[in-house]
Formats: C-alpha cells, sequence, structure tokens
C-alpha cells in the first residue's frame, strides 16, 4: 500500500467522521426540547402557575404578524417557482394564522369557557400538519409551469375552507367531545409532524433548507407532547409554546432564505453541497476534456494512416519525415530516404481485377513492416507507391536495407484467393545533407531514381 493510498483513506476516513457528526449534531439539536420538557414533567410543581392574559395576548398577536407575513412570503416563493410543495406550504401558515387567532381572541374566556380557548391551539397545529405532510409528498414534483398557477378563487375557497374548520371547532369546543377532541387533535399533529420528519430521513433530500424543515417538524412534534403533558397556564404549558415558537421561526428562516436566493426549497444549496457539485463538474469537465483528448488523437491517427493497408499516407508520412529532418539537423544523425514502387502493378489489377490489386498491397506492406525497426517509417505516397524513413542510418547501410527488401519481395509468393502472385520493386535511395536537406528535396532526389531504376529494367535499386 503506497503512501498516497493510505493517505487518501485516512481522508475518506475522516470525512466520513466528520458527516457522522454533523447529523449527530442536528439530531441532538433537534431533540433538545425533550430534556427540558421531560425536565419539567419530573422536578416541576404541576400546579405552578403564571396566568397573564395580555401577555398571552401579545405573544398571540406577534404569532400572527409573523404568521400572515411569512404566509405571504411563502405565496410570492410559490407564484415565482409554481412548486406544488410551497403551495402547500403557504397553506399551512394561512391555516395555522387564520385558525390560532381565535385561541387569542378567547383568551378572556378561559376561565368560563377553557374548551374554548384551549382547543384552537390543537386544531391550528393539525391543519399546519396535514399541509405540512401533503406538500412534503409533492417536493421535488415537476414544477406547475405547464398548468394554470393557482387562481385567486382557490386561494378564497382555501379560507373559506379554515374559516369553516375553525366553525366545527367551535362547535365542538362546546360540546361533550371537546376533551377528547383536544387530545385527538393533538395526538394526530404530533404524529403526523414526526411523520414528516422520518420522511425526509428516507429520502435524504439533500437541501439545507429541507434540514431546517425537518427540525422545525420534530419541534413541533415535541411542542404538541408538551401540551398533552401540562396543563393550562403552567410552566409546561409555557414552554409548550416556546418550542412550537421556536420551530414556527426556524422554518420561517427557511423560506426567507429561499426567497431572497432563488425563491425555491429545492434550488437553495449550501456551501458544501455547492463545493461537492464544483468538485463533480470538474471530474464530468476533466473526464470530457481526456475523452476529447483521446477522440482527437484517434482523428490525428486516422487522418495520418492509409485507410487500406494501415501504414502512414502521404500526409502522415510528410509529417514524420519534417520530425526525423529536425533531429538530424540538432544531432547530426544520419537519415536515409528510400522510395520504392511495385513493377507492372497495373499489370495485376487488369488480370485479377482491383480487389485482389488491393489484398497484394496489404500483404506488400506486412511484408515490409516485419523487416524494419521500431524507428523506421514506411508510407504509402500514391497508388503502388511506398516511401521509406531510416532514422539513424547511414548512406551503405541504407543500401544495404534497400537491397534486402528488393530480394526479400522478388523471394515471396503472395498467395490471394488461391491465386499465386510474384512481384518485384524499384527503390531510390537520397541521404540528409548530401542530396538535400528538406523533405521536397530528398523525395525528389529519391523519385528520380526510383524512375531511373525502372528505366533500367524495374528490380532493381539506384542510389545515385
Amino acid at each position: 500500500m503506497t503512501a498516497t493510498s493510505s493517505s487518501a483513506k485516512y481522508a475518506r476516513f475522516i470525512r466520513a467522521l466528520s458527516k457522522g457528526y454533523a447529523a449527530f449534531l442536528l439530531f441532538a439539536l433537534a431533540i433538545i426540547p425533550a430534556f427540558a420538557i421531560a425536565y419539567l414533567v419530573i422536578f416541576q410543581n404541576p400546579e405552578l402557575l403564571f396566568e397573564h392574559h395580555s401577555f398571552h395576548e401579545l405573544a398571540i398577536g406577534i404569532s400572527l404578524l409573523q404568521g400572515a407575513f411569512i404566509a405571504y412570503v411563502t405565496y410570492q416563493c410559490y407564484l415565482r417557482t409554481k412548486e406544488p410543495f410551497l403551495c402547500w406550504l403557504t397553506l399551512a401558515f394561512l391555516g395555522f394564522t387564520l385558525i390560532y387567532a381565535w385561541h387569542g381572541v378567547f383568551t378572556r374566556f378561559a376561565d368560563n369557557h377553557m374548551m374554548l380557548f384551549i382547543l384552537f391551539g390543537p386544531a391550528s397545529r393539525f391543519v399546519m400538519a396535514c399541509c405540512l405532510f401533503i406538500g412534503l409528498l409533492s417536493y421535488g414534483r415537476a414544477n406547475q409551469q405547464q398548468r394554470a398557477t393557482k387562481t385567486n378563487k382557490f386561494w378564497w375557497r382555501s379560507i373559506g375552507v379554515f374559516i369553516g374548520i375553525s366553525v366545527i371547532v367551535f362547535l365542538l369546543a362546546l360540546s361533550n367531545w371537546a376533551h377528547l377532541s383536544r387530545w385527538l387533535l393533538e395526538l394526530a399533529a404530533m404524529g403526523i409532524m414526526l411523520t414528516c420528519a422520518f420522511i425526509i430521513i428516507l429520502r435524504r433530500i439533500p437541501s439545507p433548507l429541507i434540514t431546517v424543515y425537518a427540525i422545525a417538524v420534530v419541534y413541533f412534534a415535541l411542542s404538541s407532547l408538551a401540551f398533552m403533558l401540562s396543563g393550562v397556564w403552567n410552566h409546561l404549558w409555557w414552554l409548550a409554546h416556546g418550542i412550537f415558537a421556536i420551530g414556527f421561526m426556524a422554518l420561517s428562516y427557511s423560506v426567507i432564505q429561499g426567497y431572497l436566493t432563488t425563491g425555491s426549497f429545492s434550488r437553495v444549496y449550501s456551501q458544501a453541497q455547492l463545493f461537492e457539485q464544483l468538485h463533480a463538474e470538474k471530474e464530468r469537465t476533466n473526464e470530457a476534456l481526456l475523452e476529447l483528448q483521446r477522440a482527437h488523437k484517434k482523428l490525428e491517427i486516422i487522418a495520418a494512416t492509409d485507410s487500406l493497408t494501415g501504414c502512414a499516407n502521404r500526409r502522415g508520412f510528410e509529417t514524420q519525415s519534417l520530425v526525423e529532418i529536425s533531429r538530424a539537423e540538432r544531432s547530426g544523425t544520419p537519415l536515409s530516404f528510400l522510395t520504392l514502387d511495385l513493377d507492372h502493378f497495373k499489370q495485376i489489377n487488369d488480370e485479377y481485377g482491383h480487389s485482389i490489386g488491393d489484398t497484394v498491397l496489404k500483404e506488400f506492406v506486412k511484408l515490409i513492416q516485419k523487416t524494419l525497426r521500431p524507428t523506421d517509417v514506411l508510407g504509402r505516397i500514391g497508388g503502388e507507391e511506398f516511401a521509406l524513413l531510416l532514422p539513424n542510418t547511414s548512406f551503405e547501410n541504407a543500401m544495404s536495407m534497400a537491397e534486402r527488401l528488393r530480394q526479400l519481395v522478388q523471394d515471396e509468393v503472395f498467395v490471394i484467393e488461391a491465386t499465386p502472385i510474384q512481384l518485384t520493386i524499384s527503390l531510390g535511395i537520397a541521404q540528409y545533407g548530401p542530396d538535400g536537406e528538406t523533405h521536397e528535396s530528398l523525395f525528389k532526389a529519391a523519385d528520380s531514381r526510383m524512375y531511373s531504376a525502372k528505366d533500367l529494367g524495374r528490380n532493381r535499386v539506384v542510389s545515385g
């Protein structure tokens, strides 16, 4: 195991440990109110009361102003994004505000009509829980761009529904079902809020605002628990209000953050998420760049390769020739240049057809390449004419190589489709320096000598 791999594993371990600790901190933050509730239940005298109607009305008034404002801001976010989630979040704030208002209105009736004062609290939390739950189920769903935005009629109908619920709660508060209704509504609100938290955990929604949302619904659930365990006006009852208020403010903060950025819950990212996305995009960009480079390299090879024989084409050969000439000029090493042409190749095409002629060319190239060094370059210049670069090869060695190639081809019998075919080649040799210092001059000298070989009867090497 290398030091680099060990360091990478250690870094991944620390990163995983840090993520786990961050998750633990969020969990601890979410359940802190539970310890406060337990403390008051166990150690405080439930008979200790703080009954102050004016203070309660002031607190309710502040809550209603905050609820109305956040409902409006959430509505504006919905108009910008058309997200169904934001539609239901608007209804959650709006429904809570309209129903909870009666809890403040009937504060002065607490002594004579306790349930009329109490019941609107759990009812407002239950309605809010239902709207939050439905909205969470729609989170991540495609927005409503293709559909019409909810009209004013929809919102007025919703307000009518909330008013109707308020009437039902009023009637329940005056009935024999009041106490049972209080417990059922509070218990249902707590259950729905906890369900919302579990849905967020199971779906692993990667959004900082949804993380705050999850903590808020846990606070709402704990506030319902505190209300069920408390007596009216005692310290636990006031603590329940405080827990709910903290959750409400946390959820409000999420909405404000969404409004000040993208207007959306699902498109607001933490700095860590942005860096992760940036890293992922960088990786994809690098991979795409490597793929592009590989494709470019393949295209360069294709552009420099003869499609029939697989050796270098004229362009590729010329490119390699310029490289070797530059190297020979710098280092002073010898460089030889050969041209070779298949004798009477037209007769093969005429007698056997171009298909067999093409096969002969391919087999010829294979035969020649078997004798070459890795540094030697064979190129097809056109038709049955080829050229050969011999780096670090003196004139005498080039002569010897040319003669070996001529003899090799002469002795070879190419069997193509059960037809034996024999070839000969004519070769011309040029040397870097004496015959020129450019590709054009070397090619011209070698080509001229190759045609001299043909004029002298073919199947021979001409070097000067």
